[in-house]
């Protein structure tokens, strides 16, 4: 009875370890998705007016390098490297939360999420902070530190998806850095 619970013992820690390693060797790649620009502190720049009035609220834009659509349901954004899972990017309206390829897509950071998808629960921190895009299953996909911002001006990426980052005293939500 002992030499079958040995091979039974042994039989299961062989399938564990080929099921973990196909799962770490076949994972699916992550989508070539940014953090291009965001603006961290406004009061006349880029109204949002998903409350049924002009909201100047902080926001993340993200640009998709790739050549396919992406939704960005069930992606989360997190603002501690080390709690990736923080805010989920709701997977209930795809329409809304798919990126085209070269596309953009505006993301509000205003703690308001009960005005929508595209709402996040937090609000981003004008003296600088941490703020992370996390795929679903909890790898990074894009991340950030930044610094003290300028009232009205963005910082974004010199060119899309990739280049040195810099302050825009024009922002450009949704469309190509310049």
């Amino acid at each position: 009875m002992t030499s079958s619970l040995n091979k039974f013992g042994i039989v299961a820690f062989a399938v564990l370890i080929g099921a973990g390693a196909t799962y770490f060797l076949i994972r699916k790649p992550l989508p070539s998705l940014y953090i291009n620009e965001i603006l961290a502190s406004s009061t006349s720049c880029c109204p949002d007016q998903s409350s049924g009035r002009d909201e100047f609220d902080d926001w993340i834009e993200i640009y998709n390098a790739g050549t396919e659509s992406i939704d960005i349901g069930g992606m989360y954004f997190s603002q501690n490297k080390k709690k990736p899972l923080g805010h989920l990017i709701p997977v209930t309206d795809p329409q809304l939360t798919t990126i085209p390829p070269g596309g953009f897509l505006l993301l509000w950071a205003d703690g308001s999420p009960e005005q929508g998808v595209l709402h996040l629960k937090f609000k981003l921190n004008q003296e600088g902070e941490y703020i992370g895009l996390f795929n679903k299953d909890g790898r990074m996909i894009d991340e950030l530190k930044f610094g003290k911002q300028t009232v009205n001006h963005s910082y974004g990426r010199a060119s899309d998806g990739n280049g040195d980052w810099k302050e825009f005293l024009e922002p450009t939500p949704g469309v190509t850095n310049r």
